[in-house]
């Protein structure tokens, strides 16, 4: 299922942005870099499958999460693996779990500065306002795969010389 999905959701991002039908063979010896050559439709640099090896690792090592919890409960009916999967990523794509890291992409691009994004985060910690990617019930004070992939961005960043929303 892991070396069939990223060929599905790539066939699909790209069928339904295009109507066009993509070849889903390529010659990568990797999930991450089969899958980035899918979605980029071209070979992608040895830094980017790097990068997305180590946030596949980081994702897996989130202990015992919403999804990860869903896919045994769900097996343990007796039902078939796909279901299982399914409602994985059902949870998976809530807005308290996976779903957050893309509300919290869309409160980023609202900002034009750094000191446009702080005040107004920090009005809306004062207003006791719930603020996606600030804050998380397992980790309190700070995720310690924070640090690890705040590197591997920062190394991304320095390769291609545009510092986009990272600063």
């Amino acid at each position: 299922m892991i070396a069939s999905l990223g060929s599905a959701l790539c066939y699909w991002h790209h069928f339904q942005r295009t109507g066009r039908r993509s070849v889903l063979e390529t010659d990568d010896e990797s999930i991450g870099g089969h899958f980035l050559h899918l979605l980029h439709q071209s070979r992608p640099r040895e830094s980017w499958v790097r990068a997305m090896h180590t946030s596949l690792i980081l994702y897996a090592e989130h202990e015992f999460n919403a999804s990860t919890f869903a896919a045994p409960v769900i097996a343990g009916t007796g039902t078939d693996v796909y279901s299982a999967l399914t409602g994985a990523i059902g949870a998976l794509r809530g807005p308290k779990h996976g779903g957050a890291n893309e509300a919290a992409l869309e409160i980023q691009l609202r900002y034009r500065s750094a000191d446009e994004a702080e005040a107004d985060i920090r009005q809306r910690v004062a207003n006791r306002e719930v603020v996606i990617g600030f804050g998380h019930p397992v980790y309190t004070i700070s995720d310690p795969r924070n640090e690890v992939i705040k590197r591997v961005a920062r190394t991304l960043v320095e390769e291609s010389g545009d510092p986009g929303v990272f600063t």
